[in-house]
């Protein structure tokens, strides 16, 4: 999808792309190939070609930074088809939702395996394993775990694409949290952790900093199929996305 995509270049919008789809342009490749044959005017040409070009140049050399900049942040799950094997969905716990609240842990995973960074523990490796990821995914990440992630560690340089998959699937008029979301796509959670939100989480913290000897537990529990449903989501939300754009390419994303 990410090479079908013509919305990154300055003065071209979503009906100037499609345009360009219809006059037989899908891929940069057919651009590049068949641009001066193409029914645009010479200025417009002139804007396009560069910028294509350099685009086929910055992912042949997997440069996501470039994309990330290049993209507006909502058409960043254009990238999933070409970064789907270097994603990471992330989903922080915390000590409440104010400015001075802390960060608990954080699940990572990247479709095969879990990993969680628990404060007290090992909180201060996640810089390090989340480095590796060209690209992240989240739920209302942009607004709640990244501005967290970014005070507890200012110096962790941030410049992966970004899927927040609360924006992304309420352009397909799913709205509410995560598990309502999960709810109507017919995604179930674990008996143990049916019906637990981000205050329960709180609480499980509390009751373990106590010296619970299960709460912990839970609590990861929790985080991790916060995490890992979203893997679900991301798929059907590229692939109804990309059918509602009528981008012309197969709209299976190539994810984990």
């Amino acid at each position: 999808m990410l090479t079908s995509t013509f919305v990154h270049v300055q003065g071209v919008g979503y009906a100037t792309e499609r345009r360009i789809w219809e006059m037989g342009a899908h891929t940069w490749a057919h651009f590049l190939d068949m641009h001066t044959a193409l029914p645009l005017a010479d200025g417009k040409k002139a804007l396009i070609l560069p910028v294509i070009e350099e685009s086929a140049s910055r992912l042949e050399a997997r440069d996501h930074a470039y994309f990330a900049r290049a993209l507006q942040s909502r058409e960043h799950w254009r990238a999933v088809s070409d970064f789907g094997d270097d994603i990471a969905y992330l989903d922080i716990e915390t000590t409440g939702c104010g400015f001075e609240d802390r960060i608990t842990v954080i699940g990572l995973y990247d479709g095969y395996d879990m990993q969680a960074f628990i404060r007290g523990e090992n909180l201060g490796d996640f810089p390090e394993a989340v480095s590796r990821f060209k690209m992240l995914v989240t739920f209302s990440g942009a607004a709640f775990d990244l501005p967290f992630i970014r005070r507890t560690f200012p110096e962790l340089k941030m410049d992966q694409l970004h899927v927040d998959l609360c924006h992304l699937l309420r352009r397909l008029g799913l709205s509410g949290g995560l598990k309502r979301i999960e709810g109507q796509l017919g995604i179930r959670r674990a008996p143990e952790t049916e019906g637990l939100d981000g205050w329960d989480a709180v609480r499980l913290w509390n009751a373990h900093l106590r010296g619970s000897g299960d709460a912990l537990d839970l609590l990861l529990a929790y985080n991790k199929e916060d995490v890992i449903n979203m893997a679900p989501l991301l798929v059907y939300g590229c692939g109804e996305l990309a059918k509602k754009q009528e981008i012309p390419l197969p709209a299976t994303p190539n994810v984990v």
